[in-house]
């Protein structure tokens, strides 16, 4: 009976010593993270003995299987960092830390940590989320569009239009998305709709997160908007339509310029009127002379008789 008691007390250490062995002594925290882009995140796991060991994992999502592919940790091959050092590790005793300098939106997603202790091992994952960068939209007028740019932001952004009544006219929009820098987008999106200053003006808002509603706004007035329409269909259309103020003018112009032509050609008939006058005098004075140079030239003969 002895033995068999001795037995069951070795098993039993046995099976104490196997599950301190195995990680059960050892437990870890590890929690989620969230930073403003560009900024610098650092995500931590603390246990309640000292961390031996850290091996890092990146992953599409902590709840997505064999999506942790590409190891950006790994103490046990000297690698402390990565990315040129963008990406390191600091262990302190029972704290560890990833520190990521100026994040991107590429960097949003899982990290799975295999964390060793002299007492055992644990694993866990974390999630960064990389909020917006909250810039404001620009609005410019183009003829009969509206343009809205949003120049960077994820992907998970939106943008709405609405006039000053509160209409929402997003569905009256086209939206282009472009590739911009460090994985965000650079969203434009074109209201298709001719100004009307019923609506007071007309506002494009680019909402960043649907949970908590942060958004950015820029509104343009819809005395603007009209007036830049007017200005820019007056200045493209092929057929322009003359003011009527302008027409007085242009036609005193013109009849200013038909009297000038008209004088012109008075003046040119008078000269020619007057010379055919001074023509005629001069023949008129110069048939006398002629008739008595006949009689002249006949009386000549008798005389020489």
């Amino acid at each position: 009976m002895d033995s068999l008691q001795k037995t069951a007390v070795y098993l039993l250490f046995l099976s104490i010593f196997s599950s301190a062995s195995h990680g059960q002594f050892a437990t870890f925290k590890c929690g989620d993270v969230k930073t403003e882009y560009n900024k610098t995140a650092a995500i931590s796991c603390i246990s309640n003995t000292k961390i031996t060991s850290v091996t890092v994992k990146r992953c599409e999502n902590c709840n997505k299987q064999n999506s942790c592919s590409q190891t950006i940790i790994n103490t046990f091959a000297g690698n402390y960092s990565s990315e040129e050092g963008r990406i390191w590790l600091v262990l302190k005793h029972n704290i560890s830390e990833v520190h990521i300098q100026a994040v991107k939106a590429t960097d949003q997603g899982g990290y799975k940590w295999y964390l060793y202790s002299d007492t055992g091992e644990n694993q866990g994952c974390t999630t960064l989320e990389i909020t917006d960068p909250e810039i404001e939209p620009s609005l410019t007028m183009n003829g009969r569009k509206l343009a809205c740019l949003s120049p960077l932001g994820h992907r998970q952004r939106q943008i709405h239009w609405f006039n000053g009544h509160g209409n929402n006219l997003t569905g009256n929009a086209s939206l282009v998305s472009e590739e911009a820098e460090d994985g965000l987008t650079s969203l434009t999106t074109t209201l298709h709709e001719k100004p009307s200053l019923a609506a007071s003006e007309y506002c494009c808002t680019v909402l960043f997160d649907v949970h908590t509603k942060r958004n950015k706004t820029k509104c343009l007035s819809a005395d603007k908007a009209v007036t830049d329409y007017l200005h820019f269909t007056s200045a493209v259309t092929s057929d322009p339509e003359i003011p009527k103020e302008h027409v007085a003018t242009i036609l005193v112009l013109l009849f200013l310029v038909l009297c000038c032509f008209a004088a012109v050609l008075y003046y040119k008939h008078r000269q020619r009127a007057m010379a055919r006058e001074n023509f005629a005098d001069v023949i008129r004075n110069l048939l006398p002379i002629l008739r008595q140079h006949e009689k002249a030239e006949e009386n000549a003969p008798n005389q020489e008789v």
